[in-house]
């Protein structure tokens, strides 16, 4: 092989590592599996306690997981099924309910949660080939409802539950990079709005979130 033949496979070789790192992040699929996990913040859940005394949490674990497929680079949609929003009451009654079995104070619990599927539409800011901005407008349709449980004198277990569905539009911004082209994380804000026919209580959520690419 004579000298300019060498020159030339040692020019090939020299270009192939840049080439195919490129490859390996531009190559895009245009599906994506999501799992988030988080807190939800559901402010004015607790305004109004059922004991004086009893410790209320507006904030609470929330889990969705979703599918998403991108049309273009820039342009996709998601759809996710999962928590909107939950808060939580421990105290003492100072009567027993009506109804309920035995006497004297007792212990209860108090729930309220919002759960259902949202729907949106997303638009992608790429800076670079793995950091990215993603904004998010969609519709959602919430089961709401609470759930009162105590445990009665006479070690009965008692719930009264209540129930609605609403639906409402969300919007969520997050950031996002990819390891490869099959793996990325993101971390998000999402504003459900006001949920629950009854209640209207506002929820939103800050998820740390795992895209498996296909």
């Amino acid at each position: 092989m004579n000298f300019k033949a060498w020159c030339l496979a040692l020019f090939c070789i020299s270009l192939s590592p840049p080439v195919a790192a490129t490859d390996y992040f531009t190559t895009k699929y245009n599906s994506h599996l999501i799992l988030n996990v988080g807190q939800s913040n559901a402010p004015g859940t607790c305004a109004f306690l059922y004991a004086s005394g009893a410790t209320c949490s507006e904030k609470g674990k929330a889990f969705r997981l979703g599918y998403g497929y991108n049309f273009t680079r820039n342009w996709g949609i998601e759809v996710s099924y999962g928590d909107f929003g939950r808060a939580n009451e421990n105290g003492i009654l100072p009567a027993t309910p009506a109804g309920v079995p035995g006497s004297g104070p007792i212990p209860y619990t108090w729930e309220w949660s919002a759960i259902g599927w949202e729907l949106a539409g997303t638009g992608t800011l790429h800076f670079g080939d793995s950091l990215s901005l993603t904004g998010k407008l969609g519709v959602l349709r919430a089961n709401t409802g609470t759930e009162l449980m105590v445990t009665t004198s006479t070690n009965e277990q008692w719930h009264a539950v209540t129930h609605d569905v609403s639906n409402n539009a969300s919007a969520g911004l997050g950031i996002r990079y990819d390891f490869n082209r099959d793996f990325a994380l993101r971390v998000q804000y999402d504003s459900f709005g006001k949920l629950g026919e009854l209640s209207k209580i506002k929820t939103s959520a800050v998820y740390g979130g795992m895209l498996l690419k296909f």
